[in-house]
């Protein structure tokens, strides 16, 4: 007697990704560049990964909180906190009390730190050129605003996300 067929199953093939995946892009491109800058300020500065944009967002506004820094970077506080102890030891950063309020600190470049952010705004301006290098100013200000509403839809995505699993 023969065995009675078993009625296979239809497997079900995965769906294919969309031809453009704008998150898959950004996170390709951020993730080349910061790689090429690590490598940048580990051999101009000899800093490791994380204390360079440390040291840019102090170059761009000085003192700030620990916070401050870590929601410029989109990093989380600890991962900061860190980098900027690694800095105050080598003697680019300083922390201090904030007269207002005594509860908080403030971290702000050292003169070393300044010599620092300039060979770091330095190399940043070349790399930016050699990326930008082709677009007319037109589009340079067109891709700077798209960045801009990119990174507040993004912000708005991660505090939904942050909601959703009770977390900061």
């Amino acid at each position: 007697m023969e065995k009675p067929k078993t009625k296979r199953m239809p497997r079900s093939e995965p769906k294919p990704l969309p031809a453009f995946v704008l998150s898959r892009k950004v996170m390709t491109l951020a993730n080349l560049l910061k790689r090429g800058a690590g490598n940048r300020y580990r051999r101009l500065l000899g800093l490791p990964q994380g204390e360079w944009g440390v040291i840019a967002q102090l170059g761009a506004r000085s003192p700030r909180t620990l916070g401050d820094i870590a929601a410029g970077m989109g990093l989380d506080i600890t991962q900061i906190s860190r980098s900027v102890s690694s800095l105050v030891e080598r003697g680019l950063v300083t922390r201090s009390s904030n007269p207002l309020n005594n509860r908080e600190v403030l971290i702000a470049l050292s003169r070393k730190g300044e010599a620092a952010n300039a060979v770091i705004v330095d190399a940043g301006s070349r790399v930016n050129e050699a990326l930008l290098e082709g677009l007319s100013d037109s589009e340079r200000t067109f891709l700077e605003a798209l960045l801009t509403r990119f990174t507040e839809r993004a912000e708005y995505m991660l505090a939904l996300e942050q909601a959703a699993c009770g977390s900061e």
